[in-house]
């Protein structure tokens, strides 16, 4: 079994041969604004000692990207569960992360291993999350791979915005509104099957989707983890 909390690790492979994606239809887009609107995030300032790199290995202890505008933490070395991964920095020792290119970041971080720096961080960090299993047989055989809901969101949709997952529409009498847990505004995490997990917090919808749709036909349940608006 093939488990990550990286969703870059493997992707591309992972989305080899899939070619068709679902969307979300545009009667949605309002809600989906409304939606955005959701208070599930913290911000604080910390103090951290930045490891040295071990053995002198190359690379970095604290390794970064770019995501809507923001730098988010995507690898961590002899983490001590201060930072946690897809962290936002929006500073380091008082200088603004938001924008800063990509590359400018990680070399600022990298300059300061083995000393302690001050760090204000912005977190998702929601009050209730739930797991969602969802049973793609009905007496005992497979009818349909169709989970009954559809998402919206996701990385460079809405970079002024939150670039999570969200859930947009819920069919009728579909998996999801026969499940009864699954609401419209819940923010999708995580979804497993019997053979892989990925994590979307960050991700693209378009590869969102495609993922989701080879994990249902290949298993016979996805689990969800969602995290419900407060």
């Amino acid at each position: 079994m093939v488990s990550t909390n990286n969703p870059w690790h493997l992707l591309r492979e992972q989305l080899m041969q899939i070619e068709d994606i679902m969307g979300p239809s545009a009667p949605y887009e309002k809600s989906m604004r409304n939606i955005l609107n959701d208070n599930q995030w913290i911000e604080f300032d910390i103090d951290i000692l930045i490891s040295e790199k071990v053995n002198n290995k190359s690379g970095s202890v604290i390794s970064v990207n770019k995501f809507n505008q923001s730098i988010v933490i995507t690898n961590i070395l002899n983490n001590d569960e201060s930072l946690h991964l897809f962290d936002i920095i929006l500073s380091f020792n008082e200088m603004n992360f938001n924008d800063m290119p990509k590359d400018t970041a990680q070399c600022i971080i990298n300059a300061h291993q083995g000393k302690i720096v001050k760090l204000r961080i912005r977190r998702l960090q929601p009050l209730m999350i739930e797991k969602i299993e969802l049973n793609l047989y009905k007496n005992n055989r497979r009818n349909s791979h169709e989970l009954g809901f559809t998402i919206d969101g996701g990385l460079g949709k809405n970079k002024e915005h939150d670039s999570g997952l969200f859930i947009i529409g819920i069919k009728q009498r579909g998996r999801a509104a026969t499940n009864g847990c699954l609401r419209i505004g819940d923010r999708l995490l995580q979804i497993s099957n019997t053979y892989i997990t990925i994590n979307l917090q960050c991700i693209h919808l378009d590869d969102a989707l495609k993922l989701i749709k080879r994990m249902r036909k290949e298993s016979t349940s996805i689990t969800l983890v969602i995290a419900h608006p407060t």
